[in-house]
Parts: structure tokens; C-alpha cells; sequence
């Protein structure tokens, strides 16, 4: 990912979220929608399969979701599905807004098909993906990336401010904060750590910027606070893969580990966001990881 795209993608969801600005009531519960602004001509700014949720807390903003951002196999990245994939924004929405779904065929990869449902449930937003290989192909370590934004979320950080310690994840059986993890460029506007448990790693754009985290996490289980630590949310997928942490857009992430995928099959993960207003101390016995 190079600066100018960072640079064009960031300004691109500034434009978008501010179509949106009205929609963040905040009704005591969580709510979906999809903004018409992510179908833009222009392919840096288009987000197919871009997804607002808006948390239960009145006036609370929004986080926007890029379910997936990227969905590709390896070698070489090939991409089952980008977020600037030339097609209307993919999200069914309920008459009440809080179920939202889409299926759809890959436009690089015929015969891959994939699937999100998302529900939510008062605090919380659960979500459900399956790929689906009917191709004759093999798709070797399937990467894919989730990216959750929070630039309008009222009340936590803003870009490239003190993003890192408001963002915690699992190590060793403790919330540890992403700002007291070693990397290699204190500089770097992004960190990754991997999961443990996932042998598919692929953290190499994180390794090249200096912002790769060799300290291994327990769990893709990611905690944001607000600025004023009266908030939280709690991000985490299963099976779980990776943390990736941007400042610049800025974004969480807590994805997936699927690895391969032989001709005639799926695969099926499972993730969650949680909007809270407990204790750090309180989280993982409220919310275990397991």
C-alpha cells in the first residue's frame, strides 16, 4: 500500500462519511446502512462493500466498515474482491435496520462466490462469511481484510493522533496497548501482529513500513477506547489471523484466518463488534476471547 494510495483512500471515506452525518442518531441500539456515496465513479472513493454501523450511544457517530476491503489468495495477492470492485454497494438492509445481507459472485474470480450476514442485537453486531470455491482452482492462503473506521465515532481518537495507546489486544491473557509493543520505526503510521495459532501470516506490507509487532497475540480480538476511556469497542473475528492498526485512515482491524480453499469448498467465519461502556479490567471477563 503505497502514501498516495493511503493518502487517496483516506480522503475518499472522509467524503464518504460526511454523507452520512445525519443518520448518526444512535437509538439505544445498534443500526445498519448503506450510504449512496459509496457508489462513486471514481474507483478509489467507490466501496462496494461498505457498511455504516451506528452504535446504541445517542450521538455517537459511526464506525464504517469495508466487509471486505480486500479478499485475495496467494502468491502474489490476487484479488477475489476489492473494495473499488466496479459494482453497485452490495448491502441488503431490513425494514428496521438491524439485519443486513449480501451474496455475490467474485468479478475476478468466476466461480468464487462469498456471503455476509450481518445482525444486530442490542450492544453488538454479529457477522457471518462464507466463501464458497465452485471453480477448478486452488486458492492457496486466502487473505482477507476487514477494515473497520473510526473517524466519526464521536469521542475517540482522531487521525494520527494517540491512536496506538487507545488500541489493545491479547497477550498472554492480558489487554496490552498497541503503543507499548516494539516495532522496528517508532514512525510508522500502522502496526500488525499475527495470531498465535494462524500459520498463513503474510505480514509483509507491515514488516517493509516497520510497523510489524513480533510479540504474538492470543487471539484476533481487537479493544478501541475512546479518548476519554468512558467507551470501548470490541472487535474480534474467529477463527482469528491478525491485528492491523492504521492511524492515518484511521481503522481497526481483527481478521480472519481461512487459509486454503480446494475447488468445492467453503469456508465460514465468524465475527463481532460490541460497543460498551465497561472497564478495561472488566472486558475480558464481560467479553471472554474464547
Amino acid at each position: 500500500m503505497t502514501n498516495k494510495f493511503i493518502l487517496l483512500f483516506v480522503s475518499g471515506m472522509l467524503l464518504l462519511s460526511s454523507h452520512g452525518v445525519k443518520r448518526f442518531q444512535g437509538s439505544g441500539k445498534v443500526t445498519f446502512y448503506a450510504d449512496p456515496a459509496t457508489n462513486s465513479n471514481n474507483p478509489e472513493i467507490r466501496m462496494a462493500y461498505g457498511l455504516n454501523i451506528v452504535p446504541p450511544w445517542p450521538g455517537g457517530g459511526s464506525v464504517f466498515v469495508n466487509l471486505p476491503e480486500h479478499l485475495e489468495y496467494m502468491p502474489d495477492t490476487r484479488g477475489i474482491a476489492r473494495h473499488h470492485d466496479n459494482r453497485k454497494n452490495v448491502w441488503q438492509i431490513n425494514g428496521d435496520s438491524t439485519e443486513a445481507h449480501y451474496s455475490v459472485e467474485s468479478i475476478s474470480e468466476p466461480a468464487v462466490f462469498f456471503s455476509v450476514k450481518a445482525m444486530a442485537t442490542g450492544q453488538r453486531a454479529t457477522f457471518e462469511m462464507i466463501i464458497m470455491n465452485h471453480s477448478a482452482k486452488m486458492l492457496h492462503s486466502i487473505r482477507p481484510l476487514f477494515c473497520f473506521q473510526y473517524n466519526l465515532l464521536k469521542g475517540f481518537p482522531g487521525r494520527l493522533t494517540d491512536n496506538f495507546a487507545h488500541t489493545f489486544i491479547i497477550v498472554k491473557g492480558k489487554l496490552t496497548s498497541v503503543a507499548g509493543l516494539v516495532v522496528e520505526d517508532s514512525n510508522a503510521i500502522a502496526r500488525m501482529a499475527q495470531v498465535k495459532d494462524c500459520k498463513d501470516e503474510h505480514n509483509w506490507w507491515a514488516e517493509k513500513m516497520g510497523g510489524f509487532i513480533e510479540q504474538r497475540m492470543d487471539a484476533a480480538y481487537t479493544v478501541l477506547t475512546s479518548a476519554n476511556d468512558d467507551r470501548k469497542v470490541i472487535l474480534r473475528w474467529t477463527p482469528g489471523k491478525n491485528l492491523l492498526t492504521n492511524a492515518y485512515i484511521p481503522c481497526i482491524h481483527a481478521d480472519p484466518c481461512m487459509g486454503d480453499l480446494a475447488p468445492g469448498e467453503s469456508k465460514t467465519v465468524h465475527g463481532e463488534l460490541i460497543f460498551t461502556d465497561a472497564s478495561l479490567k472488566e472486558i475480558l471477563k464481560k467479553f471472554p476471547a474464547d
